[in-house]
């Protein structure tokens, strides 16, 4: 098929698996304020303090990563991708060994994996763009698909497409920020292989 988009790169939490972190247990857990993103939050904690969150982190991530479930459709629309050419990667703000725990249970392949040992992780610009880079794809015809802010935020950053993931009925403020709004992943071969 002919493609509008070479790569794609899709989130994980919320996008490819459902979600299932508690981000609010972690907060707590870790002595984050609320509503403080938790990475940007254990980046200013002092060294022992800061392995001690990782290590709380961590065992919440691996909790998710071995019970969540793919959403409908994620490895079909995977294997369509790969199958006419287009390159896959992911893009996580989880360790590489959550993702690596997802990716195994679900016998999921992606062309590349990014985690938060890959900095800077979303929502920099330079998250995206250097799956780009490595990929050898220019960002216009690179898309991102996520199901939240940060997702949308690094996309904007890079200067590429973003499709927002919106599962349920009501669309969050920031969609807007979405060139397109799906309410399955199985929409996404629809919209990389429109050429019009």
């Amino acid at each position: 098929m002919n493609v509008r988009y070479q790569l794609v790169i899709f989130d994980m939490d919320g996008t490819l698996t459902e979600e299932l972190l508690d981000f609010d247990a972690i907060r707590r857990d870790i002595g984050a304020p609320a509503k403080a993103p938790i990475l940007e939050f254990m980046s200013t904690l002092e060294p022992a303090r800061r392995r001690r969150a990782e290590e709380i982190l961590h065992q919440h991530e691996m909790t998710a990563a071995l019970a969540c479930a793919l959403h409908d459709g994620a490895a079909d629309v995977l294997k369509t991708l790969r199958g006419a050419g287009v390159t896959t990667a992911l893009l996580t703000r989880n360790s590489r060994a959550c993702a690596e725990a997802v990716l195994g249970r679900h016998a999921l392949t992606l062309d590349l994996v990014h985690t938060r040992d890959n900095e800077p992780h979303k929502p920099h610009g330079d998250s995206i763009l250097n799956i780009c880079r490595a990929a050898g794809i220019e960002p216009q015809l690179t898309l991102m698909v996520g199901d939240y802010l940060y997702d949308l935020q690094a996309a904007a950053n890079a200067g590429v497409d973003a499709a927002l993931l919106c599962a349920k009925l009501e669309r969050p403020a920031f969609a807007t920020m979405a060139r397109y709004c799906v309410s399955n992943l199985r929409e996404i071969v629809t919209i990389v292989s429109d050429t019009k």
